[in-house]
């Protein structure tokens, strides 16, 4: 029994549940829907498939090996949490009996742990007290610039707490890494939770039109047409939503931050103390990986998710030892695959080189690594290629003379801070290249250590090739500004697959500076805290001196505008608006009207219009730019009309978008009438045949 109430007994079951959630989710409704019935089946199988896999637990003798290692864990959690209520219900730190009791270090590690408790609370008073409704680009036009204070005090306090750890043999307390561990998640939580707090709207684009398909999914069971992607997310989020009765827009907001914040500290830890020796550093290293961006985990797509769940896949993977472990790998590789196979493809495959790695096979591993190898270099190009091959355009070599190289950038035009943000930002490159060329030397270094390694530099250079590949191809079915999406999604997920060089490099290097004097610890210390904190700024969208995310959030004008248009509408109509106006629409009113269009043969089966501008597929969207770009006229409007057969139509033009003031005057001239929304804040402008 207490196997089950063990904390990362209960995690790792938790991420099995969700993953066949996910998974036979996604194939229940691709073959049949998601209603009650659907639901009840689905619930079903993964009530039994998890009493099936749970079962190789019992008789496998490694994971009984970890368990009984993981038991002691246990203790962190629960000391940690006796300190803190007996701190308090016993009339303090000082007078607590049971705190004074304790030695001097561990009396300072609580004092430190109430001290980052308060902190965090505190960072997130301040996110919750400066919500915005308003059209902004970046969080920190609200955030105020106190914050990164209170989140680099936070962030000290953290550290200090890990490196306080070590008692008079020079070894850590097994007792604390529960509980330190849960400290680290509470900040991973605070770090990719940003976007989620200030836009109270909802931040971006892409999660508006997911959480209105997962809406009609849930009112409706399905819906037309049934992709093989993003199935995973969407069953996953349904489901726990009937179960929990919980907002889809809530649950579809914290999936992939809350996720991230748990099981990406759980699994690293998972990996940092089984092959590096020092549980201080490893702890501490946890951390320090949040000096990389992570603008992947702020917002939940189901590219993030797929993203969330390979990371977990190749942390999980340095230690597999055991069919148990596989089978999980296996499952966590097939839900990507049904939530976006961008991912989802080099997972599979990963996952496929690892059980080839691990098998007895050993005359036919290198024929078989070279096959995964030219797979994973060739699939996600042919599959690019045949999806976009009924577009216009050719392959272009002259593509790759658009890759950036590597020189160094410093930025002198601002202040110390910019600068300082800049230099970091605009060198990365450079830095993530040196630490790479610094674990393969380390890995090569204890080659018979690192064997596993090998795989992933091979998926690596396998994912690069593919980069290069899908870089010829035009994309010509997308607008300018989303062409480079898909090659710059493979280049990430080539450099995740470096990730173990990375995470080697940055071990050796803080292991080197722990043992050195206190001037140079605790510069680093001090060093490491600005990174994180720079980091944090970089990982959210930035609007300053030096560079301008342009992405405006869903404002309440735009709601205002959009029910303007709705209460105001005389008959069948459409609109043509940016996307945060679409997204609006969406919000408000899902998937309310499409048109069905006989002067269109490649807009779906039925040549069907959805009558607000959709940027990744609405043939609507580029009468919208002929208006902003050209000129806003009556005659573009009349062959948007004639496109969906509608005699209504309105155009939304948003005070920020530029060359407003020409915008504004010429459509006055153009438009049967308009109305001013907000004191100007927008415009919206009536035609009618």
């Amino acid at each position: 029994m207490k196997k089950y109430l063990n904390p990362n007994y209960i995690l790792q079951s938790a991420l099995i549940l969700l993953c066949l959630i996910s998974f036979i989710g996604a194939v229940v409704y691709r073959l049949y829907s998601l209603d009650n019935l659907g639901i009840t089946i689905t619930l079903i199988l993964v009530i039994l498939l998890f009493i099936i896999i749970q079962r190789f637990w019992k008789n496998n003798k490694i994971n009984s090996l970890v368990q009984t290692q993981l038991q002691k864990n246990k203790k962190g959690y629960k000391n940690f949490l006796l300190f803190i209520l007996r701190s308090f219900s016993e009339g303090g730190l000082t007078s607590s009996p049971a705190i004074a009791s304790l030695p001097a270090r561990a009396l300072a590690s609580v004092g430190a742990t109430v001290g980052y408790l308060l902190l965090f609370t505190s960072c997130l008073y301040i996110l919750l007290t400066h919500q915005t409704t308003q059209a902004i680009i970046s969080p920190w036009q609200v955030v105020p610039s106190y914050f990164f204070i209170f989140y680099g005090l936070a962030t000290a306090l953290l550290i200090l707490i890990i490196i306080k750890q070590k008692n008079n043999n020079g070894t850590m307390e097994q007792w604390n890494h529960g509980a330190i561990l849960l400290l680290i998640s509470l900040h991973y939580f605070l770090s990719f939770t940003i976007a989620v707090f200030i836009y109270k709207l909802g931040y971006g684009f892409d999660p508006f039109i997911h959480q209105a398909t997962m809406d009609l999914i849930n009112k409706t069971g399905s819906i037309d047409p049934k992709p093989f992607y993003y199935l995973g997310q969407y069953s996953l989020i349904v489901i726990l939503h009937k179960i929990t009765h919980l907002p889809i827009a809530w649950l579809d907001k914290l999936l992939v931050p809350a996720l991230a914040a748990v099981y990406v500290p759980f699994y690293a830890w998972q990996f940092f103390k089984k092959k590096f020796k020092d549980n201080i550093t490893s702890l501490l290293l946890i951390l320090i990986i949040l000096i990389l961006p992570f603008s992947f985990f702020i917002l939940t797509t189901p590219q993030n998710l797929a993203y969330l769940f390979l990371l977990l896949i190749l942390l999980i993977g340095l230690t597999c030892q055991n069919l148990y472990t596989l089978n999980i790998l296996y499952l966590l590789a097939l839900t990507s695959l049904l939530i976006q196979p961008i991912a989802g493809l080099p997972a599979l495959l990963f996952v496929i080189l690892l059980t080839i790695y691990h098998s007895d096979k050993e005359n036919l591993k290198k024929y078989f690594y070279i096959l995964i190898f030219i797979v994973t270099a060739t699939i996600l190009p042919l599959a690019f290629y045949f999806i976009g091959k009924t577009n216009s355009g050719t392959l272009d070599v002259q593509r790759w003379t658009s890759l950036s190289p590597l020189k160094l950038i410093i930025p002198n035009q601002e202040n110390f801070i910019l600068n300082f943000i800049y230099l970091y930002s605009f060198n990365l490159k450079h830095i993530f290249t040196i630490l790479v060329l610094a674990g393969l030397i380390i890995a090569y270094r204890y080659r018979e250590k690192c064997k596993i390694f090998a795989l992933y530099l091979i998926m690596s250079a396998a994912l690069l090739i593919s980069y290069l590949l899908v870089k010829l191809l035009p994309f010509n079915f997308l607008i300018d500004y989303e062409r480079s999406n898909y090659p710059d999604r493979i280049s990430l997920i080539a450099a995740f697959f470096l990730m173990p060089f990375v995470i080697t490099a940055l071990y050796g290097l803080t292991n080197k500076i722990l043992k050195q004097n206190n001037i140079i610890k605790l510069s680093f210390l001090i060093f490491l805290i600005i990174l994180i904190t720079t980091s944090l700024y970089l990982s959210y969208p930035c609007f300053d001196r030096y560079y301008n995310s342009h992405g405006y959030s869903v404002s309440q004008n735009d709601i205002d505008a959009v029910h303007w248009i709705k209460d105001n509408a005389k008959e069948e109509y459409i609109v043509l608006a940016n996307q945060q106006v679409s997204a609006a629409a969406l919000r408000e009113f899902g998937f309310a009207k499409y048109y069905s269009s006989p002067l269109l043969t490649k807009e779906g089966a039925q040549g069907e219009v959805f009558y607000y501008p959709i940027p990744t597929g609405g043939p609507l969207y580029q009468y919208y730019l002929d208006m902003v770009y050209e000129k806003p006229s009556q005659e573009t409007m009349f062959k948007a009309m004639d496109l969906t057969g509608v005699n209504e139509a309105y155009f939304v033009l948003n005070k920020y978008w530029w060359a407003f003031p020409k915008i504004l005057a010429e459509a006055k001239l153009e438009a049967d009438s308009w109305q001013e929304i907000e004191q100007g804040e927008i415009y919206v402008f009536k035609y009618g045949k």
